[in-house]
């Protein structure tokens, strides 16, 4: 009588669709498939092309898109099966004819979401045959606009990429190419298949809604159930709230008892409430230096009974918390905030924006069975990744539009890390076409989008795209169609969704978005590209006043270890064609590289230009980032573009495709701790600031020192500050008068202590790196290992900038997010850094460690 699901994934084959009467000798034959998984792999797999990132192997795949692919595979029925059977694919990609034992059972085109189609009538006891056509989704796209048009809609200049096939197809737009992907646009069956059957009924969807009392002491969690039934007998369906930590232990039974109910024989959906007392609240990360400002989650169990049988059952995790997009007028009327307020708190954003973690996204975990706490996770990448932003102190991530809406086990790590996400509707960067069949289309997709997603805490705001009013507004492209396309689909078909299945929770219609102008400085959230696109160096950050900055970013090369993955030896080169290749940042790639030496020297060779690229993109980003935060209080936030990269690439990201951390996301650490140090220099001081995203005010000492490189002391300071709860506050101004003439040999240094222990410290320097006068810096270097852990000492004799440790076979030393990672640091003259690393396979004693391990500085 349970409700029960079948995987479907042996014996799948895929061949190419002979469309164009080809001989069969020059047809590709049915070779082994995986599913879930896509076309390239399984091509891969069988010898018919090289890995598409490898070298220039992107460009040789290209025939791959414009053709159309077949899956087929058999499976066995042992005995008639009770009740209604369903054939469900979590993921097509994308334009597809799903035929079982010859029939024709649906025609889909949407990779967003599942297709589920009641097969019951058409299985066999004994062997069935399944067969998804998938057809090219560039020609379906080409097809599709060129009728768009003929029909007289509204266009454009097509063949942009503004304009073009992609916007016809709903897919994973940076699948297509970006400025940091490759165009690898791919086909198969990216998620699992499966048969369910139903014999009774089962739980299809759930939802819930959070009130608290005035005084906070009480929260009403009203939930309601939906059921799909196989039959009219009645049903009863029993909830059950209780308290869990990380990964769903219980640890506390003292919450109300389980409340059964039962559903009539016409009764599909059922509503159930509960009343906490004390309840805990779900606080973001950065919060929690109370006790009660955890990332507290509960856990919820819904089982489905027929009689004493029990049918079907859910379990999840909850949060209680309140959230807000608030939007308060200046008192000069101006402008407007952008602000999140999270339980009656307003959070200052620190945050970065996702991409998909891979340009094939079948290879990352795609859980959609959320019946269980403990997520059956296929990719570690996405672990970690999320776990280096908890560690670096981000608090959102915002899940780009030109991607994907993410697995199950991505919305489930942020809500037990406490990282807020901003979820964008899959449109990016384009027009698309949004009346008749595109936006009823757009009303399944988003329907699906919201029911799965909306029971997540982390989940505080829907936003319709990315880009596309700001490439309407400012002309783009010309001529401008005579309306904005894809306007009807932000203003009218996602919000009219969000109100029907998920009004709680707050939309934005676009990024960036407000007033007249989208990226206005006084209105909404802003994109700043102005400096990497325009204005051509990172110093220019601090003219920016956006209330809210939720893209902006510097390119830096990816890591070692992902070279080593794509290039060939004669390839290892910064000017080769190779590496020029794997630059999609469409800047030109002497253009970038001249923004780097700016700063720093001409890269001579692959080690370098990692280097130098990385320890750029570190300093841009702090710069950038520290004056938002100074600025706290008419800016609420910035969201770096970007975490993560889906390829071997030059790119924005933080965190290459390995994933490797670099220079940039060591900087994070200190730049988006909760409390923060700002040294700026005014010529003849430098204004001290002190930014406190705790909700408890801070007491402690300013410690503040001039020295040269080698470690003479020039002037000092100490102060007794108190950093406010939730503030950011000038708080001294240090007399530079004693640097004059040493600013290429000279630094200022402030340290932070509370109750005796360090907070926060920063570094002041003055010259071009490149212009620095520096001694050797005598580094010395101590390894020892305590349980299974590498404790490496380092010290410098004189300032060591940027010193780098890795290791000799490029490998990444820190292997995951456990390890206490720390690199790229400055040491003063006489001073230690204690790094931690994880013992591993091949790296287990000291002499290993010592054999491969390599320290430097600039």
């Amino acid at each position: 009588m349970h409700t029960s699901s079948q995987p479907i994934v042996a014996g799948w084959h895929v061949r190419e669709l002979n469309k164009d009467g080809r001989l069969p000798a020059y047809v590709l034959p049915a070779i082994p498939a995986i599913v879930p998984g896509h076309v390239h792999l399984d091509l891969q797999r069988a010898g018919a092309i090289g890995d598409p990132f490898e070298r220039m192997n992107e460009r040789g795949a290209a025939w791959i898109d414009e053709t159309d692919w077949v899956y087929e595979t058999t499976f066995q029925i042992d005995e008639p099966l009770e009740g209604k059977t369903y054939l469900a694919f979590d993921g097509i990609d994308t334009v597809a004819d799903i035929h079982l034992n010859d029939h024709l059972v649906a025609s889909v085109d949407n990779m967003f979401y599942a297709h589920e189609f009641d097969v019951t009538s058409l299985l066999n006891v004994g062997e069935n045959a399944l067969k998804v056509t998938i057809y090219s989704a560039v020609e379906v796209g080409r097809k599709r606009m060129a009728e768009w048009e003929a029909a007289g809609h509204p266009t454009t200049v097509h063949g942009t990429d503004n304009w073009g096939p992609r916007s016809f197809v709903r897919k994973a737009q940076y699948m297509y190419g970006w400025d940091w992907g490759p165009i690898l646009r791919s086909a198969g069956l990216w998620q699992g298949v499966r048969l369910v059957n139903v014999p009774a009924a089962r739980i299809t969807d759930w939802r819930y809604e959070v009130a608290f009392s005035p005084d906070g002491r009480e929260a009403i969690v009203a939930f309601d159930v939906t059921v799909d039934r196989a039959t009219d007998a009645p049903l009863s369906l029993t909830l059950d709230l209780f308290d869990v930590t990380a990964w769903g232990e219980p640890v506390d039974a003292s919450l109300p008892d389980a409340i059964t109910v039962d559903l009539a024989a016409d009764t599909s959906r059922a509503q159930v409430a509960f009343i906490v007392t004390n309840p805990k609240r779900w606080w973001p990360n950065g919060t929690e230096n109370a006790t009660d400002r955890a990332p507290h989650l509960y856990g919820v169990e819904a089982v489905l009974r027929a009689g004493d049988d029990e049918i079907d059952s859910r379990t999840t995790r909850i949060g209680l918390r309140t959230a807000q997009l608030v939007h308060d007028p200046d008192v000069d009327g101006k402008g407007e905030g952008f602000t999140f307020r999270i339980n009656g708190v307003d959070i200052f954003i620190k945050g970065a924006n996702w991409i998909p973690a891979d340009s094939f996204p079948s290879r990352l975990a795609t859980q959609s069975d959320t019946s269980d706490f403990e997520f059956d996770v296929d990719d570690d990448r996405v672990i970690d990744q999320i776990c280096l932003a908890r560690d670096a102190g981000m608090n959102m991530l915002r899940v780009w539009g030109g991607g994907l809406y993410e697995s199950e086990h991505f919305y489930s790590l942020c809500d037990e890390q406490g990282i807020l996400v901003w979820q964008d509707f899959p449109h990016a960067c384009a027009y698309y076409p949004d009346v008749d069949e595109y936006a009823a289309a757009a009303k399944v997709e988003a329907t699906q989008a919201i029911r799965r997603l909306r029971m997540h805490p982390s989940l505080v705001l829907w936003c319709g795209n990315n880009e596309n009013d700001e490439l309407y507004v400012n002309q783009w492209i010309n001529p401008v169609p005579s309306r904005f396309l894809g306007e009807h689909l932000y203003h009218d078909v996602y919000p009219k969704a969000i109100e029907a299945e998920d009004p709680g929770r707050a939309y934005w219609p676009g990024s960036p978005y407000g007033g007249d102008n989208p990226s206005s400085p006084d209105f909404g959230d802003r994109h700043n590209w102005d400096v990497w696109h325009g204005r051509g160096d990172w110093k220019f950050y601090t003219e920016d006043k956006s209330r809210f900055c939720s893209e902006f970013g510097f390119a830096s090369s990816c890591g070692l270890s992902a070279w080593n993955d794509v290039l060939d030896e004669e390839d290892r080169s910064p000017y080769s064609t190779v590496v020029r290749w794997h630059d999609k940042t469409r800047k030109g790639y002497d253009v970038y590289l001249g923004m780097v030496k700016l700063h720093y020297p001409d890269p001579q060779n692959i080690e370098e230009m990692v280097y130098f690229t990385q320890i750029n993109q570190a300093e841009a980003l702090k710069y950038g980032i520290e004056h938002y935060r100074r600025n706290k209080g008419r800016c609420w936030g910035t969201i770096v573009w970007q975490i993560n990269d889906c390829w071997p690439v030059h790119s924005w990201a933080m965190i290459d495709s390995t994933p490797e951390p670099k220079a940039a996301y060591y900087a994070a650490k200190s730049f988006y701790a909760p409390v923060l140090v700002s040294l700026v220099d005014e010529g003849e001081t430098a204004a001290v600031h002190v930014v406190n995203d705790l909700l408890d005010p801070v007491r402690g000492t300013l410690h503040i020192v001039a020295e040269t490189f080698d470690g003479r002391q020039l002037a000092e300071a100490s102060y007794q500050i108190t950093a406010e709860a939730n503030s950011a506050a000038t708080v001294a101004q240090f007399d530079l008068k004693a640097l004059k003439g040493l600013e290429r040999q000279a630094l200022v240094y402030a340290e932070f202590e509370s109750a005796g222990s360090p907070l926060a410290d920063n570094f002041l320097l003055f010259a071009e790196p490149k212009e620095w006068q520096l001694s050797r810096p005598g580094l010395d270097v101590e390894i020892t290992l305590v349980d299974d852990e590498f404790e490496i000492q380092v010290t410098a004799k004189s300032f060591a900038p940027y010193v780098w440790l890795r290791l000799s076979d490029d490998e990444p030393l820190f292997e995951n997010a456990v390890d206490d990672g720390d690199n790229f640091f400055h040491l003063r003259a006489g001073s230690t850094r204690m790094v931690h690393v994880a013992a591993r396979e091949g790296l287990e004693t000291v002499d290993e460690l010592k054999a491969r391990l390599l320290v430097a500085s600039f």
